[in-house]
């Protein structure tokens, strides 16, 4: 692959520049194409308020990009199929997302990382997550989820984050 051949980071739940740590593995590689998926599952989903605040997120993350280099692609369709096929077109050498821990999310995710891998094995690589921090990541002593809020939140502040 050449300096050129860029990566693709494709925004999901996180539509910002700052403090984003996938984007930041993604320019690690060399030049990112910034992708978001209009996927109809979620669409469905959504009444007109939240679809209304997604376009607006969507034209004022592709503004801030443009300061610093390509705008957003925006394609709809199932993310099985569009990302593969992106990542085809522009030869792309990694495309890079925050990890998502939903259930439809890690579905889709295991999907688009089977479609990648078929041909000719780009990998996904997640990096992150869109929250401060990762669910699963702080435990208690014996390896179990918190159950109760003021000693996670002390774990968490020990913790920290990125």
């Amino acid at each position: 692959m050449s300096a050129t051949t860029p990566s693709i980071l494709w925004f999901r739940r996180d539509l910002r520049l700052g403090d984003h740590a996938a984007l930041l593995a993604a320019a690690a590689d060399g030049p990112v194409l910034p992708l978001f998926v209009l996927d109809d599952v979620l669409l469905r989903a959504s009444g007109a308020a939240r679809r209304t605040f997604l376009h607006r997120s969507l034209r004022a993350l592709d503004a801030d990009l443009r300061e610093h280099g390509p705008g957003l692609v925006v394609r709809r369709g199932r993310p099985q199929d569009v990302v593969p096929a992106l990542a085809r077109e522009v030869g792309a050498r990694a495309v890079h997302v925050s990890a998502d821990f939903g259930p439809y999310g890690a579905r889709r995710d295991a999907a688009v990382e089977e479609a990648l891998a078929a041909d000719p094995g780009i990998p996904l690589v997640r990096t992150g997550s869109p929250y401060a921090v990762a669910p699963g990541r702080l435990t208690t002593g014996s390896g179990t989820p918190y159950k109760v809020f003021t000693p996670f939140h002390r774990a968490w502040l020990e913790h920290g984050w990125r």
